[in-house]
Parts: C-alpha cells; structure tokens; sequence
C-alpha cells in the first residue's frame, strides 16, 4: 500500500466521539432530583395558589436546563436535543402522575 493511500485512508476516520464518565452522569441525575425537590418544596411552602402548574412545568425545564448545561463535551445540537426530549419525557410523566 503505498504512503498516499495510506493517508487518504487516515483522513476518512471520524473524529473520536466525546465520552462522558459514568460519575458524572450519576452526578447529573442526582442534580436534577435535587432541583426538582427543592422546586416542589418552595411551591408547597410558598402555597402558591397555581403550585401544581408551576412544578408541571419547572420541574421538566430545570431537568432540561441541567442536561443541557451538564453535558458539555457534547456538540449543543445534540445537548438542545436530548434536554427537549427529557423535558417532554417529564412533563408526560407529570401529567400521567399527577
């Protein structure tokens, strides 16, 4: 194989994938239910007269917000993306709990 092909073959490569250590997505989900208790106890203790509106809707974009700011190696297309799909996935869950 001469030395042109082989070059042309290592162009062809994809660029290695960012990887997010399995510490830190744990660290990220227990984030997130922290955020999400301390929103639902502010709205239980402020008694506000909307409360379940409010953490139905919150709740899932604090979820959303610390996905999309937590994964940082990830391009931002892929981050907006899964943040939508775990803020959706929440506020279904929401409305099916509650």
């Amino acid at each position: 194989m001469s030395a042109d092909a082989r070059s042309h073959q290592t162009d062809k490569r994809p660029a290695p994938r960012p990887t997010i250590p399995l510490r830190r997505l744990f660290l990220l989900t227990v984030l997130t239910a922290a955020l999400a208790f301390v929103l639902q106890v502010v709205l239980a203790a402020t008694s506000v007269p909307a409360a379940v509106a409010l953490n139905l809707l919150l709740v899932p974009i604090a979820a959303g917000a610390v996905i999309f700011l937590g994964l940082r190696p990830y391009p931002a297309a892929g981050r907006l993306r899964l943040a939508m799909m775990v803020t959706v996935a929440l506020f279904l869950a929401g409305l099916t709990i509650g």
